[in-house]
């Protein structure tokens, strides 16, 4: 069991790890393009809204934790 809940926490660490560094490299993009004026303010806000945000806080928001099974007992 607590094999288990390590293993939970671990992915949970990696995919908060990946969540984050998705979400700074899409920001730095977005004010790189903004700064190259490829895009205006709004639409670099936008842009890291939809592409830099919402995938990895849906993607987190989707991990449940690991639920032990039922223990049975013999009569």
């Amino acid at each position: 069991m607590r094999d288990a809940s390590r293993h939970q926490a671990r992915a949970e660490q990696r995919a908060l790890t990946v969540s984050v560094a998705w979400m700074l490299l899409v920001q730095l993009a977005c004010v790189l393009l903004w700064d190259a004026g490829f895009f205006g303010r709004q639409a670099a806000l936008i842009h890291w809204l939809l592409v830099g945000v919402l995938p990895p806080a849906l993607a987190l928001w989707t991990m449940r934790p690991v639920e032990p099974a039922p223990v049975r007992h013999r009569r």
